[in-house]
Formats: C-alpha cells, sequence, structure tokens
C-alpha cells in the first residue's frame, strides 16, 4: 500500500489530533504516476519532530492548491503572513486532514526502513494488513 510520511513540528499534530488544524501545508502534493490512478484516500503516517519516532496518522482525501493565504490561514491555523512568507509568491498546497489517529505506541523510524525523516514528505510504501477473517 502506497502512503506518506509526512514530519511535522508537535504544535501542528496537537492541533491536528484536537480537530483545530484541518489543512496540512506544503508546497507540493501527491499525484498519481502515469497511467495510475490518484492515491486518494491517502494514508499519511505522522513524524513528530524531536521524538525519533512515527506518532500517529491520518486520512487526506485530497488537497487545494491556492494562493488565498487568508483561507489556508484560517483551516491550518498557520499565520496569513507566515504562509506568504513561506510561499514566496507562490501557491500553496493544502492537504485535507481527516481521521486523525494518535497511536498507543509510537514507532520507530527503522520500522519503516529509515534512517531519518523526509524533510518535508516522502512517498512509502507499507504492507497491507490482511483483513481478519
Amino acid at each position: 500500500m502506497k502512503a506518506v510520511l509526512m514530519s511535522m513540528k508537535p504544535e501542528w499534530w496537537e492541533k491536528i489530533l484536537s480537530g483545530e488544524k484541518r489543512l496540512e501545508i506544503r508546497k507540493t502534493a501527491p499525484v498519481g504516476g502515469a497511467g495510475e490512478p490518484e492515491p486518494w484516500p491517502l494514508l499519511v503516517l505522522v513524524y513528530v519532530r524531536g521524538t525519533g519516532a512515527v506518532q500517529g496518522q491520518f486520512l487526506c482525501p485530497g488537497w487545494v492548491k491556492t494562493n488565498l493565504y487568508s483561507y489556508l490561514a484560517g483551516a491550518s491555523c498557520v499565520p496569513e503572513k507566515a504562509l506568504e512568507k513561506y510561499a514566496n509568491g507562490k501557491s500553496l498546497c493544502g492537504w485535507i486532514v481527516s481521521s486523525p489517529e494518535k497511536y498507543d505506541t509510537p514507532s520507530p523510524l527503522a520500522e519503516f526502513g529509515m534512517e531519518r525523516p523526509p524533510m518535508s514528505w516522502q512517498y512509502l510504501e507499507i504492507p497491507d494488513v490482511p483483513e481478519d477473517e
């Protein structure tokens, strides 16, 4: 199963878990490859900076790309001026956050075959979990 591993600051993860943050802002977003369907909804595993582990996950049913920073600010908890600076005159992607879940036991990066987290996000292949019969 294709998923995404995303690095994030602890304060943003807490706002996602509380339901306050409904968009995660990035400069890029996933797309389907040539001849492949779009990967939606996409499972996003959240690596929380400073913890050394994947702390949870959320589903991303899609994203919006815009330079309407006031809209992004309201749904992302990021101040409009900070978004303008980050965007440097370009549009930003707001990843839609759905069904956030904090893991009871965080998973070290080694469980995903990684030694260090991505700067922003990266694709990751995780094994499908067989359904109970």
